[in-house]
């Protein structure tokens, strides 16, 4: 890979780590057994429109709990990328910013995000719950904060 146009140097391995912890997805597992159990003691007709459209919002739930369950975010010395509902990836060579945003505590239940924007201006979030992965973001945010300075000074 050809040096990148900012100082950073990507580590030498692969980082990989879950992005939700394990607070969140059990979190996003109970809402979803919460809601059936609701659904259940209102003692819906599923066959009705009403149970149809229940039954839809379940599936939506489940669905997404099951993708927080197992959605993985990398970063190599390529590019960031994060299994999710769909793959989410953007190359180190085209990123423009970095921002890592989290609320320092509540890490455990607000899962923290990487926010991404490309030389093309499009922005994309990673979540990240992994400690040292969010140091290296860190890192790397401030090597391209530090190249912008340079830049526009000159």
């Amino acid at each position: 890979m050809a040096a990148l146009p900012y100082p950073y140097q990507p580590p030498a391995q692969a980082m990989g780590a879950p992005a939700f912890g394990l607070v969140f997805k059990m979190l996003a597992w109970a809402i979803l057994l919460a809601l059936l159990l609701w659904f259940w003691r209102l003692g819906m007709d599923w066959a009705s429109r009403q149970g149809a459209w229940s039954a839809v919002v379940c599936a939506m739930l489940a669905f997404n709990a099951w993708h927080i369950q197992r959605s993985r975010i990398h970063l190599t010395t390529e590019a960031i990328e994060q299994s999710w509902m769909w793959r989410r990836r953007v190359t180190l060579r085209e990123l423009a910013f970095v921002k890592v945003m989290r609320i320092r505590g509540l890490e455990w239940l607000i899962a923290p995000r990487i926010y991404v924007r490309n030389l093309g201006g499009t922005f994309t979030f990673f979540y990240c719950h992994d400690r040292a992965m969010l140091d290296e973001f860190g890192r790397l945010a401030d090597a391209l904060k530090w190249h912008e300075q340079r830049v526009s000074r000159a």
